[in-house]
Formats: structure tokens, C-alpha cells, sequence
């Protein structure tokens, strides 16, 4: 690894690259995914524990994907190397420190207590390999501003160690306690998501689904990550559909668009378009059926 940090010809780091792939790492079940650069006389496989170098210093990872993509605005001196395969004491320290983790955070809910903090949930501590740094993730904000300096300096002191207090949004903390959903499955985030895609209302109103709150939002309050998995296919197969509120003429005469059931490749229109709703029908026509009169915009 150490060929990758000298000064070389472009024949020899090319000749060097050839000897190395590309990994990904997770250090925490449903984790998101860290690409690191590792010997190919290692001969990783997914499910391999290696040990790698981060920012923070060594820690203990699963090998997701062994040989993977050069992400894109990358390149490979800008990836940590895999140092080496995890040993049985590697392992054992793993453990040690989610136990010491454990500890930490029962310690750190403790020290909110006492400082009154009410509004402050500790939701998961992570260790680096040496025991020497601590990183502590939480919800909420803190109301004193003297508060964030003190839990840190209390915990850094009880443990011997340097903790580092990093906030969480709602959706991590939902991730972090696991459940299941209204589907009745154990939630998205908690089983495979490990990166968290924007989602937008967009998304519910292009699949017809209910914009209530009870329907399109998530145990963690936000809208559901679901939205997104069949966003794509309801895009593709709306499209030249007419907008909502459009004026159609069709078989049973003028009307307006206020659905789609993009899947059937139909649209649901309102006939007559204007006057007393209890006079208006709904109907189901293919696109073939129908012809725009004027279009809303």
C-alpha cells in the first residue's frame, strides 16, 4: 500500500494499481457503505472482517461488496487502505468496546439527566479499535449552550478516552431502533437501506396514493422511504399522460382529468367538468380515447 504514497512514474503506479481493488465497508448493521482500497493478494470475500484505516484511527468492518466501483470524483489515493484481515483478538476487542459502547451511553443519558436536558435522546455509541476515541450520536438539541461542552468533557474524563458528540436526524434514530412498518415488515431502514434518498411529495402525488399523513409518512415522521421504489415506474408509464385538471373530450362527452392509474394506462375523468359535484361521474378511458381540449399547465 505504502507504493500508492510515494512519488512514481505513471508506469509504475499504474503497474501498482493493478495489484489493488476496491471494497466496501460497514461497521454497523444496515450501516452505510465506506470504500476502501485493499491488496488483491488478500483475496477479501463479501462477509470478510477486515480492519481499516478512517480518520479516527483503526476500526472493524464487514466487507459488503469485494470488489467494487471507483466512486465517481474519486480516485484511489483518495481511498483509507484495508490494513488487514481481522484476527480472533481483533474480534474479541470488537466486542469488548460494544460492551464498553454500552456502557457509555447508559453513563451519558445519565450525565442529560443531570444537567436537565430533557429533550436529548442518546441513540448509539461507536468506538475506534484502540479504545481511544468515542463517537456518541444523538437526537434532539441541547438548551444550554454550556451543556454540550460539559456532557463532553464529563464522558471524555470518566472513560479516558476522546468523545465526540455528533447530532442524528430522524430518520437515523428510526433506523437505530428498528420496528416494523404499517406494511407489517420489519422497516426499510433497519433491514437494507444504508443511505437515505430525498423524497418528496412529488412522488406520492405521481403513484396516486393519499396525501394523508397517517398514509404517506413514516414511523420517523418524515415521508416514507417507499415512495421511492416504484417512483420510476409510475414516471415512465405516465408520461404523455395530460396533467390534472385538464379538459378532455371523450366518448361520453367533456370532462376533466383528476386521476391517473398510470400501472392500467388510464386516466380517471370527472364528466361534466364544472357544476355540482353530486352530478359529476367518474371514468376510466385509455389515452386512445380521449383527446385534450385544453391542457393545465
Amino acid at each position: 500500500m505504502n507504493v500508492m504514497n510515494k512519488k512514481e512514474t505513471p508506469e509504475s503506479k499504474s503497474t501498482a494499481q493493478k495489484h489493488l481493488t476496491v471494497v466496501k465497508v460497514r461497521f454497523q448493521p444496515t450501516g452505510t457503505l465506506y470504500h476502501f482500497l485493499a491488496p488483491l493478494e488478500m483475496e477479501l470475500q463479501a462477509t470478510s472482517w477486515v480492519v481499516v484505516e478512517t480518520m479516527r484511527g483503526l476500526q472493524v468492518g464487514e466487507i459488503i461488496v469485494a470488489e467494487a466501483d471507483l466512486p465517481a470524483g474519486l480516485a484511489l489515493n483518495d481511498l483509507k487502505p484495508v490494513v488487514r484481515l481481522a484476527t480472533g483478538l481483533d474480534m474479541a476487542r470488537r466486542q469488548f468496546l460494544r460492551e464498553r459502547a454500552a456502557m457509555l451511553s447508559t453513563v451519558a443519558e445519565e450525565k442529560l439527566t443531570e444537567l436537565e436536558e430533557k429533550e436529548v435522546k442518546v441513540i448509539s455509541v461507536e468506538f475506534t479499535l484502540n479504545g481511544r476515541q468515542a463517537i456518541l450520536f444523538y437526537t434532539g438539541k441541547l438548551e444550554a449552550e454550556q451543556s454540550y461542552t460539559t456532557w463532553q468533557h464529563q464522558l471524555s474524563t470518566q472513560f479516558d478516552c476522546q468523545v465526540e458528540l455528533r447530532s442524528m436526524g430522524s430518520r437515523d434514530e428510526a433506523k437505530n431502533l428498528g420496528g416494523y412498518g404499517v406494511c407489517g415488515e420489519p422497516r426499510c431502514c433497519s433491514r437494507f437501506l444504508t443511505d437515505f434518498k430525498p423524497i418528496s411529495i412529488h412522488m406520492a402525488k405521481a403513484q396516486s396514493i393519499s396525501l394523508s399523513p397517517t398514509d404517506i409518512t413514516g414511523m420517523c415522521g418524515r415521508l416514507r422511504c417507499c415512495l421511492d421504489y416504484e417512483h420510476q415506474v409510475y414516471k415512465d408509464a405516465s408520461k404523455g399522460f395530460p396533467p390534472r385538471k385538464s379538459h378532455v373530450s371523450t366518448p361520453q362527452g367533456r370532462g376533466r382529468v383528476i386521476d391517473w392509474d398510470a400501472l392500467k394506462g388510464e386516466i380517471i375523468v370527472e364528466i361534466p367538468p364544472n357544476g355540482p359535484r353530486r352530478a359529476r361521474k367518474r371514468h376510466h378511458f385509455k389515452m386512445d380515447e380521449v383527446e385534450v381540449v385544453t391542457q393545465k399547465r
